[in-house]
């Protein structure tokens, strides 16, 4: 299933560089499916969103500037340099939930 995720200012400020469960995306998440139980990571250049132990990837065509995103956000004043960003994620086939 695809969901739209729109990451907002308020996000951007509310968010905490460097926390997978507090950054910017996660806080856009926490909006959309109204859970706590999230997480933003990046591995190996895959960005891997979990929500309620289900794992989502980033559409393929959006995956470079979400990437961009969080090297922009997690800089030390990358609250400032980071902008609202809209992005398709896809559960992944055979997560858990």
């Amino acid at each position: 299933m695809k969901h739209t995720i729109s990451v907002t200012e308020e996000d951007i400020k509310k968010g905490e560089p460097g926390n997978c469960s507090r950054c910017a995306i996660s806080q856009a998440l926490i909006r959309k499916f109204k859970t706590d139980e999230v997480s933003t990571e990046v591995d190996g250049g895959d960005v891997i969103l979990l929500v309620k132990e289900k794992e989502y990837q980033v559409n393929h065509m959006h995956e470079s500037d979400v990437l961009d995103f969080i090297f922009d956000f997690d800089q030390e004043d990358g609250w400032s340099e980071a902008k609202p960003i809209k992005f398709e994620i896809i559960e992944n086939e055979g997560s858990n939930g």
